[in-house]
């Protein structure tokens, strides 16, 4: 991907839509009022992403798209969890704060050296009752995104804006199109035991279906399980790779492996042609796993510190 770099704006039905655009055939659209959402992912004119008309993503935009999941991916045990102590109860118990919720546009560019780039901002004191009074971390996360050469790249940062630790893991949603003749490859070599769709705290070896260190057919696909023990190259990325045939396509989600230890793999059902490759820094319900002493890699943000990181998904012929 190269070229011709532009990001471009457009009211949509009252909702303000930013598109990044390398060329005519390659874009990126972004609605920071839903969430900071970027809900189409165009390569060449071949959706990246689920297809999804405006209407039904009006309806509810956190179904689509790559929705952010701060400052806990997936669900809380029962929306509760201890923490240095004190018993903190959660609502929503899934998923965080910010994916629903409007985002402030911070700046905005496009050049070659830099790409088409979008960066919006979440600042929790903005919710003082609905936010703070249940979890009382004031915190700002910032987002990035940045159309460059090959990929679509997201980059983001938290920052603890109190003075105590704050508990915290991220998440992203994305729902990519799901070929109808395609594999998908995931480097894991353990997959979390689920009990409700709840971590039990055990780790299991990928067998079977699970197993998706080899290209496995997505046609055969039914999961939603949390991934582990990720194997990453010599520069310490991981790379899951969705490839569709008929398109002759491959989508190739790149992070590293010690920002994102977790990978969960979602298969919607049908009627949707969806299939989502989740990084996380943390499995579901991490706080309640940390408070029993189990690894869960659970970020512990001190006062006034910040902490990064980056996604990209990167695409390119099949």
């Amino acid at each position: 991907m190269s070229g011709n770099y532009r990001i471009e704006s457009e009211d949509r039905r009252g909702v303000r839509v930013y598109v990044l655009r390398c060329g005519e055939l390659t874009r990126a659209e972004i609605a920071p009022a839903w969430g900071n959402n970027c809900f189409a992912y165009k390569w060449q004119g071949v959706p990246v992403l689920e297809p999804v008309d405006f209407e039904t993503l009006a309806a509810k935009p956190t179904s689509y798209g790559i929705p952010i999941l701060f400052p806990y991916p997936n669900r809380i045990r029962d929306g509760r969890f201890t923490f240095q102590g004190r018993q903190y109860r959660l609502d929503p118990p899934r998923h965080g704060f910010v994916r629903d919720k409007p985002w402030k546009v911070t700046a905005s560019g496009a050049s070659q050296g830099e790409g088409a780039w979008l960066s919006c901002q979440f600042d929790a004191r903005d919710y003082p009752e609905r936010i703070l009074q249940q979890f009382p971390f004031p915190f700002t996360l910032t987002v990035t995104y940045r159309l460059f050469e090959d990929a679509l790249v997201m980059e983001t940062e938290a920052e603890n804006l109190g003075t105590t630790t704050m508990p915290l893991g991220l998440g992203t949603h994305a729902y990519f199109r799901r070929p109808i003749e395609g594999t998908l490859q995931v480097p894991a070599n353990q997959r979390w035991a689920l009990e409700d769709s709840l971590p039990t705290g055990e780790l299991v070896e990928v067998e079977d279906l699970f197993d998706l260190r080899v290209p496995v057919n997505v046609a055969a696909l039914d999961l939603d399980d949390i991934y582990t023990d990720l194997e990453a190259a010599e520069d310490g990325t991981v790379r899951c790779s969705l490839v569709d045939h008929r398109e002759n396509m491959e989508t190739v989600v790149e992070f590293d492996e010690e920002e994102f230890p977790e990978v969960v793999v979602y298969t919607a059902p049908l009627p949707r042609r969806a299939l989502c490759i989740e990084p996380y820094t943390c499995p579901t319900d991490a706080f309640n796993l940390a408070s029993q002493g189990i690894d869960s890699h659970l970020i512990r943000l001190p006062g006034g510190q910040k902490i990064d990181w980056t996604m990209r998904i990167r695409v390119g012929v099949g």
